[in-house]
């Protein structure tokens, strides 16, 4: 007997249940969006659906044909014979009132996977100016903005790793 794989609950959702294939990016998004009751901001659910994308192409699961806007993606036959069920999401850590705090660790998540995007943009731009000195002059807005970006996601993890630990703290016995 073949061993269930777990996927995202949004992709199996929408891959499975609804039976989407070639699609693009915004065509899943706004699938997933219109499934979601519009509690997902549409610039935070496209982010989401594409390293969604991003996960699935990279395990053979989904393959992609055009360029740019163009772009679809279809499901492959590995896809169709794997046996995928969605991922339950579980909290590690609750408090004991009746709040729900796992939104918290969605977001935190979140946000540093975004920030470790913007610091490698910043480190490729630097990098790209070391090697190019001549479009130094191009390039350092794009990378002045990259280092506000990060300034602006840093502030966001911290604050919501000050949370997530002080809802530990409550959370913990005496």
């Amino acid at each position: 007997m073949k061993r269930s794989t777990k996927i995202s609950a949004m992709m199996h959702k929408l891959l499975i249940e609804k039976e989407m294939d070639g699609f693009s990016v915004v065509e899943l998004r706004d699938a997933f969006v219109s499934t979601d009751n519009g509690r997902t901001d549409r610039d935070e659910a496209r982010r989401m659906v594409y390293r969604q994308i991003k996960r699935f192409t990279d395990n053979n699961w989904l393959v992609s044909e055009g360029e740019g806007r163009k772009k679809r993606y279809f499901q492959t036959s590995q896809f169709k014979s794997l046996q995928a069920e969605p991922k339950v999401l579980t909290t590690r850590v609750r408090a004991p009132s009746s709040t729900d705090y796992s939104v918290l660790f969605c977001e935190h998540g979140q946000y540093k996977a975004e920030l470790e995007i913007v610091l490698s943009e910043i480190e490729e731009y630097q990098s790209v100016i070391c090697r190019f000195q001549e479009l130094e002059t191009k390039l350092r807005p794009l990378l002045e903005q990259a280092k506000e970006r990060s300034a602006h996601l840093l502030g966001k993890v911290n604050a919501l790793t000050n949370a997530l630990k002080s809802v530990s703290e409550e959370a913990a016995p005496c």
